[in-house]
């Protein structure tokens, strides 16, 4: 069985002449059906600045995210929204499900780029508790007050999926965001819920949040945890199977798939290098995995995207090593040229009224 699948599930696991034919019905359907994923994947660069310059010699890591979802941004803003119910602390494959959600929440932020990345961590039962806001992965300390807040979540009362969704949702939305920054829940649960959780994903999207994406954990009913990352515009993992429960870590780390439709990503550095692949999140964002030392002149990193429906997506960012004997690029603005344009063409005007 497909472990990640789409809002219309994976075709992954279909092979020879039929995958195309399936993608090409999922997609006619997917822009015909409200609520669904619709957008094509895309990847993206969110750091260093496309066109800035640095001396000569400077280490550069590039950052960035790639979404089957086409869902971009300068960085991340993500809430873990993890159940606390008193099932939660039954057996399956040898550990309880409270500790196999930990290691896949606590792998996913290991996975994270750290400058660009912020996490907040929501816990529900019968309702929901903000255990920690939306906290920068810089410095190293914040990481471990994360950890920490993720290994404190109990297992105790019953199970309001909407509640964990719309704390997820006020945190998302409210004064700790950063502006620019995708923002993304990931909902996790082995049971079925009270109230309405495609209302509740509704909402969360109607309020602004990018992706609401969802992972069904043994006991969990799959309509109901499907039906979250449908309505979500996001991506949804079965792991009811405890046989499964072995991978999810992998899937949260990235080392077996992703929780955003992302297969892999590779990276072509400034010299030739090939990283093939590159390390990636469970939810599509990356490190470069190895710095470069700028050299004179344009330095450009190239990184494609293959995602789970077949298809790709390409990105470019280049950084001017300079040695002082030139002055420093100062990357113009979107709106400048087209600005620019317009006050030129004033001055024509004006002089041919003149």
């Amino acid at each position: 069985m497909s472990i990640v699948t789409a809002p219309l599930g994976a075709f992954g696991g279909f092979g020879g002449r039929f995958k195309g034919v399936l993608a090409a019905l999922a997609t006619s359907i997917a822009l015909l059906a409200p609520g669904l994923a619709s957008a094509a994947g895309t990847v993206s660069f969110t750091t260093p600045v496309d066109g800035s310059s640095a001396p000569v010699g400077t280490l550069v890591t590039p950052t960035g995210n790639a979404s089957g979802t086409g869902t971009g941004g300068s960085g991340l803003d993500l809430v873990l929204v993890l159940d606390s119910s008193g099932s939660m602390s039954s057996f399956n494959s040898g550990k309880t499900r409270q500790q196999w959600q930990r290691d896949a929440a606590i792998a996913l932020v290991n996975s994270l780029p750290t400058s660009t990345s912020s996490v907040s961590i929501v816990e529900f039962d019968s309702d929901a508790n903000v255990v920690i806001g939306l906290t920068p992965l810089i410095p190293a300390a914040n990481i471990n007050s994360i950890i920490a807040a993720i290994n404190g979540v109990n297992a105790n009362g019953g199970t309001n999926i909407p509640s964990g969704i719309a704390a997820a949702t006020t945190v998302l939305t409210g004064a700790g965001h950063t502006a620019g920054r995708s923002q993304q829940m990931v909902v996790i649960s082995d049971g079925s819920t009270s109230g309405d959780v495609v209302a509740a994903a509704q909402s969360a999207l109607a309020a602004g949040v990018d992706n609401i994406h969802s992972v069904a954990i043994p006991g969990a009913d799959v309509n109901t945890m499907q039906a979250i990352a449908t309505n979500g515009n996001g991506f949804f993992a079965n792991f009811t199977d405890p046989a499964n429960l072995a991978n999810i870590a992998g899937v949260f780390s990235g080392t077996s798939g992703s929780l955003v439709g992302v297969s892999k990503i590779v990276v072509t550095l400034p010299d030739g290098t090939v990283i093939d692949p590159n390390a990636i999140s469970g939810i599509g964002s990356f490190n470069v995995a190895q710095a470069f030392a700028l050299q004179l002149g344009a330095n450009t990193w190239t990184v494609q995207a293959f995602f789970d429906d077949g298809t790709t997506d390409t990105a470019t960012v280049t950084v001017n090593g300079t040695d002082g004997t030139q002055p420093p690029v100062v990357p113009l603005p979107a709106s400048l040229p087209l600005l620019l344009l317009g006050l030129g063409a004033l001055g024509i005007a004006r002089r041919r009224n003149a």
